[in-house]
């Protein structure tokens, strides 16, 4: 009897055995292939942000005073302003809670890899576990802010100057968020991003069209393609591609200005959402696979894969889209031959705070 117990726990030991080895063998596997994944991305260290460019410039859209809209300051008012604004933001402290995960999406408007390009797109991107809620809040490129280290400049600038650490650290500052992340692209990373959920559903106007073929035939011509194959036929709701997509984001003279094109970048982040909510897990990973490579980022490998096994959950979250400086909290002004929009901060920050946390 006891002899045909030792025997079934010697078996029970070695079945016990066999299903521990293959587990560690399996969580080695998978592990080495989110690895090879996460080695494949383009994740770059904030001190190693700036090495690799060999011009630090902005590019300045310079407005002639007959065309400017803003409010033309003198040599002193921009000087109490200036003062006032960097008062303001010593005022308050950043908002941080644990509940909370921001990241800042960001588009970078470049022609050539030399420099780190001035960002013509920044979404916030805020995840709130708590609330299971997703903001999506647009941050307007020509917002007027003091950018650390630089002085007071557009916020697009931020990036141009310091790349992702300096962009999101001039969003904490200013807007009194803390930015954990950030995840950059050009328009040929978007471009292969879009293609990727397989193009996305949007309506074009016959002047957006217009206007969208002319983005279309300037991409095409830097990246050698003919234009002739990637043009909008005809205004209509359909399925476009990511350069015909790409090309209706950056749509900045048709309706409301950059106010409404940053309505159409959410538009068309928010289809992309919708195609990777319609995704099975494989595909997922799939997806992930083929555009890590064409994203810029500081994201951790541990705080990829957490979020990653979590997305499945993310897309039950309610979507909350916005953009700022908020209708009626700004002011323009014209200054350093610029049009500048100058948030009343306070009513801003507390209005942002309320939707994020």
């Amino acid at each position: 009897m006891e002899k045909k117990n030792t025997k079934k726990k010697k078996i029970i030991i070695g079945l016990v055995s066999v299903i521990l080895f293959l587990l560690v063998v399996l969580g080695v596997t998978v592990y080495a292939i989110t690895h090879s994944f996460y080695k494949a991305s383009n994740y770059t260290a904030d001190e190693d942000a700036m090495k690799d460019y060999t011009n630090t410039k902005e590019e300045i859209d310079e407005v002639h005073p007959d065309d400017a809209t803003g409010e033309e300051l003198t040599e002193e008012e921009q000087k109490e302003l200036d003062s006032k604004l960097a008062e303001a933001s010593d005022g308050k402290s950043v908002m941080d809670d644990e509940d909370v995960y921001n990241v800042l999406l960001i588009g970078v408007d470049r022609r050539d890899k030399s420099w780190a390009g001035n960002s013509d797109s920044m979404i916030l991107m805020s995840l709130n576990h708590k609330k299971e809620q997703i903001s999506m809040i647009s941050l307007m490129r020509d917002t007027y802010v003091n950018i650390p280290g630089i002085g007071m400049r557009k916020l697009n600038a931020a990036h141009a100057n310091g790349a992702g650490p300096l962009l999101i650290e001039t969003v904490s500052e200013n807007y009194k968020v803390k930015v954990d992340r950030y995840a950059s692209v050009d328009f040929t990373s978007m471009i292969q991003i879009i293609d990727a959920v397989g193009g996305v559903e949007l309506s074009l106007s016959s002047e957006e069209v217009r206007v969208a073929n002319g983005y279309i035939t300037d991409m095409c011509n830097l990246q050698k393609k003919d234009p002739e194959k990637n043009l909008i036929p005809k205004e209509g709701t359909r399925n476009y591609s990511g350069m015909q997509a790409v090309a209706y984001a950056r749509i900045r003279y048709v309706g409301h200005a950059d106010y409404q094109r940053t309505e159409r970048q959410r538009t068309v982040l928010t289809q992309v959402f919708e195609k990777l909510k319609n995704m099975r897990l494989n595909e997922l990973y799939d997806f992930v696979e083929e555009v890590l490579p064409l994203v810029t980022h500081n994201i951790p490998e541990d705080e990829m894969w957490d979020m990653l096994a979590k997305s499945p959950s993310f897309f039950k979250y309610k979507l909350v889209k916005d953009r700022i400086p908020y209708d009626d909290m700004y002011k323009v002004i014209y200054v350093k031959k610029q049009d500048m929009l100058v948030p009343d901060w306070d009513a801003t920050i507390d209005k942002l705070h309320e939707t994020l946390y």
